[in-house]
């Protein structure tokens, strides 16, 4: 879419003796060294020394899975592509996402990369060659699932781990079968194999997995190693692998530097906390590990600590990995919920880190690094930490996505206006995320653009998103696609309600229609009292009807996500909220992003100020009641004062039965085409705009 120091002295303590971080700081003004830098944040951008090499400065590419791989395992040129762009953008270090070491017994995803036969290499030095002429260093991580890949994926559906597991739903079927001795050093020689290929391929640098469930911690952790053998049992022993899989590695990478991810905590009374991870990570270094990147979590007790929600703090994780630095004499990377550069800045003049990982922020703006190197921060597209790029990787046909740049896995496409420009003139009717966004790339394509909004302000519906508790970040994206238009050539018009005359009088060349959706209308008696307000207006900032101060009873229809957020907003404000679902409880919110539901129902369910009544449907409002129906047609009454409605919202096309009507083209995205998320609504505009350039391409060319 748009262009969109040495170690410092350890302290002893315990991550509660480490202050929280807030997401911007005060930028430093010297060096490591007190020597004043003409940089604003002159400690991220500081060369590191990593064994025998150097790092350019301390901003390292997290790997992420990308799914752009070949079915065999092959690095394609959409790989390469997405590289390339990240590298361009300034990071130092780039950590390619994980390499399978075994594809018969290994593979975690249908196109995960593998480099277990030299079929594979030319892929890979391509790759490593596109990452160092774009100036970083190329890092690859290598990885087996273990006990936790896909079945589908295995020969017989039975995965291989440290220990039997077996099926809950039928306790006699096994999904994943003990390893024996000779497999296991079968693995580890695997793990040898794929590096020395690495060797070959370029990569100037290694990484482990031993993080978030996958093999190696397997076998690390009593929360999966259940053996009484060599391979597991007390901790020692369940450190042998590890231990065992560091010396071939380094034996096949001779001087390179050896990474090895771990997660400073499983949050799981089973598993491996901070404590345990303070006294294991020497012994990692003893190993031979050159550097510890500490990420958190596991993916079978907590994915919402492995993949943070947009609930978790800025910074949250920083604490565990200055417990970890402090503990060994070896570099060591923090990664997960950094996404400003003057928190990365911060945490490694504090101390707590000495190279800062990114992930999500590098596919929303993957020149994060240039623009804080310029202290351009303003410019940087924000991670929200909405996950579309989750559930846009899901699946055996997904690939890496971000709501906000919808270039993202996309960078063979020529960028906008690149290859050809618009002359013609565009309207884009609605000012919300898919309307703003679409805007800012017609601008780029050459259009002379003009969007207008309803509203007194823009953001539609990143306004209402916003609304609810800790979804503030996605102000971020609002406030950044204020500040684009702002610079850009697209003339906006708020308060202004343009109408099919309108844009008849203006005959633009293209409208784009992201005039959002309207409420759902009910069939209940009493639904038009004044008690009775629309929940989307209410997070939309219409309190009209609501007391400021003290209490209200309010019940809130609708156990969608909407219904919830709005459930949990107005409980937030010292109401006592009602919230009435049609539907079983376990299925409230069934369509939000599934990491963000599980943290947002156990708050709902915890919050005193929230009752939820379900499989219950409101037949009758009244001035200070309402009648709810249960399943069985049992009838109860439950006093309140105001009712909200978040029953849904559907798209209103009479604005777009006018233009047709009339011949103007025109094209609907977003919730004006059909309900969706903000990165559906983006990403809509991204194929209407992408479709109009195409056909000018091809009227171009001559026939």
């Amino acid at each position: 879419m748009l262009d969109p120091s040495p170690h410092s002295t350890r302290r002893k303590g315990t991550v509660a003796d480490v202050p929280p971080h807030p997401a911007a700081g005060p930028p430093v003004a010297g060096d490591s060294r007190g020597r004043m830098s003409t940089l604003r944040y002159p400690h991220l951008f500081s060369p590191i020394q990593l064994g025998v090499l150097k790092i350019p400065n301390r901003v390292v590419m997290a790997p992420m899975s990308t799914q752009l791989g070949g079915s065999d395992g092959r690095v394609t040129e959409r790989q390469i592509a997405f590289y390339r762009a990240r590298a361009e953008g300034g990071v130092g270090l780039i950590i390619v996402e994980f390499c399978c070491v075994d594809r018969a017994t290994g593979l975690s995803e249908h196109r995960q990369l593998s480099l277990d036969t030299p079929a594979h290499l030319e892929g890979h030095r391509r790759l490593v060659e596109a990452i160092r002429d774009a100036g970083a260093v190329a890092c690859l991580q290598l990885q087996h699932g273990g006990a936790g890949v896909p079945r589908a994926l295995v020969e017989g559906g039975v995965a291989v781990g440290p220990s039997d597991v077996r099926s809950r739903r039928d306790p006699s079927r096994l999904t994943a079968r003990a390893l024996t001795g000779a497999q296991i050093e079968y693995l580890i020689d695997c793990f040898g194999r794929t590096a020395a290929l690495g060797v070959q391929a370029g990569y100037q640098a290694f990484e482990l997995h031993g993080a978030h469930g996958y093999l190696l911690t397997q076998f690390l952790s009593p929360l999966t190693n259940h053996r009484d053998d060599d391979w597991g049992g007390d901790e020692e022993r369940r450190l042998r692998l590890p231990r065992r899989v560091i010396a071939c590695v380094k034996h096949a990478i001779g001087q390179r530097p050896l990474s090895f991810r771990l997660s400073a905590d499983e949050f799981s009374p089973d598993g491996l906390g901070i404590e345990d991870m303070v006294r294991i990570a020497p012994k990692l270094v003893e190993a031979g590990v050159d550097v510890l990147h500490v990420s958190m979590g596991t993916g079978y007790t907590g994915l919402d600590k492995v993949i943070d929600p947009m609930s978790a703090p800025e910074g949250w994780r920083l604490p565990y990995a200055r417990r970890i630095r402090q503990a060994v004499s070896v570099p060591v990377i923090s990664v997960g919920q950094i996404r400003w550069p003057a928190t990365a800045e911060a945490a490694i003049a504090r101390g707590d880190a000495d190279m800062i990982a990114l992930g999500r922020p590098l596919l929303a703006d993957p020149a994060w690094a240039g623009k804080a190197r310029r202290g351009d921060d303003d410019d940087i597209c924000p991670c929200t930490s909405c996950n579309f790029c989750v559930t846009s990787h899901a699946g055996p046909h997904g690939v890496i996505g971000c709501a906000e740049n919808p270039r993202t896995g996309r960078e063979l496409d020529p960028p906008f206006g690149s290859d050809a420009r618009c002359e013609g003139s565009a309207v884009v009717v609605g000012g919300g995320p898919g309307g703003m966004a679409t805007a800012l790339m017609l601008d780029q394509a050459g259009y002379r653009t003009k969007l207008y909004e309803a509203r007194a302000s823009l953001g539609g519906g990143l306004i209402a998103s916003a609304a609810p508790p800790f979804k503030d970040k996605l102000d971020w994206y609002r406030q950044y696609l204020e500040r684009q238009l702002a610079r850009s050539g697209v003339e906006t018009a708020t308060s202004s309600h343009v109408d099919a005359a309108t844009l008849i009088r203006l005959r633009p060349d293209i409208v784009i229609l992201a005039g959002g959706a309207r409420a759902v209308r009910m069939e209940i008696d009493g639904i038009d009292g004044e008690n009775v307000l629309d929940a989307y207006d209410v997070l939309m900032g219409d309190a009209r009807g609501l007391a400021s101060t003290g209490a209200m009873r309010i019940v809130v229809y609708g156990g969608g996500e909407t219904g919830c957020e709005t459930a949990e907003y107005l409980a937030g404000r010292g109401h006592e909220v009602v919230l009435v679902s049609r539907s079983p409880a376990e299925q409230l919110a069934r369509s939000a992003e599934a990491i963000y539901r599980g943290v947002l129902l156990k708050r709902l369910f915890a919050n005193a100020q929230v009752r939820i009544v379900d499989r219950s449907e409101i037949v009758a409002i009244r001035a200070g009641s309402v009648t709810l129906k249960d399943g069985d047609g049992a009838t109860a009454e439950i006093a309140c004062d105001r009712v909200l409605i978040a029953q849904g919202r559907r798209p209103d096309d009479a604005f777009a039965q006018a233009l047709k009507a009339a011949g103007i083209p025109f094209v609907a995205i977003g919730d004006a085409h059909h309900g969706g998320r903000i990165g559906d609504a983006v990403h809509s505009g991204y194929a209407a705009v992408s479709a109009l350039l195409e056909a000018q391409r091809r009227r171009a060319v001559p026939g």
